[in-house]
């Protein structure tokens, strides 16, 4: 596996755009976590304060640099209004496959983006970054009751292992645009 970079690099889709976080994105970011439909599957409680915001997003700085987790916002091409996230974190040797390099993947969305096949995207773009860096296999949690996330990841190829845990090994990726 490559090291990770310490700068996010900026991915665009047809329709997205994945970049950094930060303060301007506070107000959106609240929107997103605070809405208990969207944290429904996350087994964290809604955040009860803008406040919050401010230490996800020093903890998001402060992951990158340590080279623990790459978190990307997301917006649409057209605009800068934040409408999710989307990172890899959990970086370890694979038991399962001779301890070649796997991440776990995570994502929310804004609940007004819904069924629109944007996080597939995201998704997608994050999956070939992933590759890039020699990601081997990825991960993704995903709770029982989630039945849109457990169709969204069954359509990019993850298959259920157990309990809540669906797997992706890597082959060819794909290669995203860089902005």
């Amino acid at each position: 596996m490559l090291p990770l970079p310490l700068e996010l690099p900026v991915l665009l889709t047809t329709r997205l755009v994945l970049r950094p976080l930060g303060a301007q994105d506070s107000v959106d970011l609240f929107a997103i976590y605070g809405d208990p439909e969207v944290m429904r599957f996350v087994g964290e409680p809604p955040f009860p304060s803008l406040a919050t915001v401010s230490q996800m997003l020093a903890s998001v700085e402060r992951l990158l640099a340590s080279g623990e987790s790459l978190e990307w916002g997301l917006t649409l091409r057209e605009s800068d209004h934040l409408i999710g996230t989307c990172g890899l974190h959990s970086f370890v040797a694979d038991p399962v496959q001779a301890g070649l390099p796997q991440a776990e993947v995570g994502c929310m969305l804004a609940r007004s983006h819904w069924g629109q096949g944007l996080m597939g995207e995201a998704l997608s773009a994050v999956t070939g970054y992933a590759g890039e860096l020699g990601i081997h296999t990825l991960l993704a949690d995903i709770e029982p009751e989630n039945g849109p996330s457990q169709r969204l990841f069954r359509r990019l190829g993850f298959v259920w292992q157990q309990d809540t845990c669906y797997r992706l090994p890597l082959g060819e990726g794909i290669t995203p645009d860089r902005g």
